[in-house]
Order: structure tokens, then sequence, then C-alpha cells
């Protein structure tokens, strides 16, 4: 088995075309074709129908799954090999939700820096959606995506799946705005809201939110706009969070936030908070929780084995040391 063959015919499986596949190859579209011609006539077999559309017959799904098969061990093998010889050196990948990466380096990069100070740490952002197929295909070792409270991996028996936090979303909003838009409730309503605010009683704030992709987005626009209620006025979307403590407590508009980044804007920009207040939403309570995953078959060095220690050590510190904000005001977030 000619192992350039097997990588077109992986990568073609993958994007379901000989054009993508070879742009993504940076070899010509005449090239890839030979590549397949060349396996089909080695097995005797139609590994793909072409028409009319492409797809796989059922000899290119099995030969998929046995090339599947051969680069993972070769990959164990290698990564057996190479480790024996240099343990403490080289690098290691976690795949993170986007814009989680600063506040998880905050806190995981100091630990394993200490102990394995030759390594290089990669940290990865991607959709959480992404991130276990990045794993599947050995672009990264770690992922931390962020799922549905009651969702489950696809392909989990690829995987070692483990459950590290489930996280509420909290609403940031000045005392500008506040006063502005709770005038006859203001100020008792500080005091109020700690407890738990709805969502539709913010539906005229102006708000910053995350992408349209996003599956934050979609349940506050769904949670504000069932019963016939109306579409809040957006600001701006982002996914740069940690960008918008100016804005926001000049007043500019709202933003959700979750735990680990509420501790971390914080501690970096605490003179922000004099002016911002912080409400957990009870409709986004418990809604969303971070797993960690890695692939079941690859071989854990000592510095991946300590990597998941130290992810399980910090996600247990948010539980016991009060990382999640439950503020008596604005200043004591954290």
């Amino acid at each position: 088995m000619n192992m350039t063959d097997v990588g077109c015919f992986m990568k073609v499986a993958e994007l379901m075309s000989f054009s993508k596949a070879a742009e993504a190859l940076y070899i010509s579209q005449q090239a890839v074709s030979a590549h397949i011609k060349r396996l089909e006539e080695s097995y005797s077999v139609k590994l793909f129908e072409r028409r009319p559309a492409l797809k796989l017959t059922e000899s290119g799904k099995i030969l998929l799954d046995a090339a599947r098969d051969i680069i993972q061990r070769e990959e164990i093998l290698f990564d057996q090999l190479t480790t024996s010889q240099n343990e403490f050196y080289g690098e290691i990948a976690i795949g993170l939700p986007t814009n989680r990466a600063t506040a998880f380096a905050k806190e995981f990069i100091p630990d394993f820096a200490n102990k394995y100070p030759n390594v290089t740490i990669s940290l990865v952002e991607k959709p959480s959606s992404i991130l276990p197929s990045t794993v599947r295909q050995n672009e990264i070792d770690i992922a931390l995506p962020i799922l549905s409270a009651d969702a489950t991996v696809a392909d989990s028996h690829f995987f070692i799946v483990e459950d590290l936090e489930v996280e509420d979303s909290y609403l940031v909003i000045s005392d500008q705005l506040l006063q502005q838009h709770f005038a006859k409730q203001y100020p008792a309503c500080k005091t109020q809201f700690l407890s738990g605010v709805s969502l539709k009683a913010f539906a005229g704030v102006p708000m910053f939110l995350r992408p349209s992709s996003s599956r934050l987005h979609e349940e506050i626009i769904a949670i504000l706009t069932q019963d016939k209620g109306r579409p809040p006025f957006i600001r701006a979307k982002t996914t740069m969070t940690s960008a918008l403590l100016t804005l926001c407590a000049q007043g500019y508009g709202i933003f959700f936030c979750a735990p680990m980044l509420l501790a971390h804007m914080y501690h970096e920009q605490p003179q922000h908070f004099r002016m911002l207040n912080v409400f957990p939403v009870t409709e986004l309570r418990a809604k969303r929780k971070t797993v960690m995953l890695y692939h079941r078959h690859k071989h854990l060095t000592r510095p991946l084995r300590d990597s998941i220690e130290i992810i399980r050590k910090n996600y247990r510190l948010h539980r016991t040391e009060g990382l999640r904000p439950m503020p008596q005001n604005a200043g004591d977030i954290l």
C-alpha cells in the first residue's frame, strides 16, 4: 500500500471533491486522479461513485476505515518511539473554543511550564463542534469543547470523554444602563437581580453578542423572540468578549459571559468592574458544560498525562475556590 496514494484518497474522502483535495494537497487534480486510479487498480475495485454526485462505494468505505487504522497505528508507534528517546521535549496541542485560550493559558501554563520547561504548548482555538474531529485526526492532543448540558460527544467510542464543569451564563451591565432602563427600580434592583434575571427583562437594552453561528447567540435570540417577543438590538457581534469591558462600562451595551472568562477579565481589568454589575441569567443556568476528550487509542506521554491532571485540578478549583462569580456587588465578583 502506497501511503501517498492512501493520503490522497483520505483527503478526497474527507472533502468529497477531487478539485478541493488537489487544492488542499497543493497538487494538480490530474495527480489526485492518478493516485486514486492506482489504488483502484491495486485492489481491482471502484472507490468512488462519480455520478450524480461523488460518494464512497462500499469498497471505498472499507478502505477508508482500514486507512484510518493504519495511519493511527503509525502515529502511535511514532509517538512511542520519539517519546522514549526525548520525553521532555516537543509539543502538546490543546484545542479550546473560540475566546477561551487566554483565560485557559493563565491557569494552565504556570503549572505545566514549571514541570516541563522544554515542552511547547500549542493552544488552538476552534468552534466546539469541530474540536472532536481535530482530535480524531490527531491535529490536537486534548480538546475542551463546550456542549449543551445534555449533549453527548459523537463517535464517543473513539474518545475518552470526561465532564469537567457545568456552566451558567452571566449578564454584564453598567450602572448607567441599569439606571436608564430600570429607572423606577434603581438602585434596589441591583440587589434584587443578584439572585437571577430574565433575559426578557433586558430585551430593550443594546447587546454585544457572539456571531450568529454561536449556540449561545441562537439561544438568546430564541428566548427573546418566543411568544412573539421582539428581537434585541445587537450593537456588535464579536468573539472578543474581553475587549468589550470598556464599551460595556461606558454604557454602549450589555454582554454575556461564562464564569471562567469573567474571572480572567476581573483579575486583568478590575477597574472596569467598579461601574459594572454581573447577574446570573435564569434561562441560561446549567445550559452548557465543558468536557475534556482525547483519542482512546492515543499513546499518552508523561507530559500529556500530567496535562490532563492539571486540567482536572484547575476545573475542580473553579468549584472549590469560588471562581464562579456570585457577586454581592460588581467589585467583589470573584
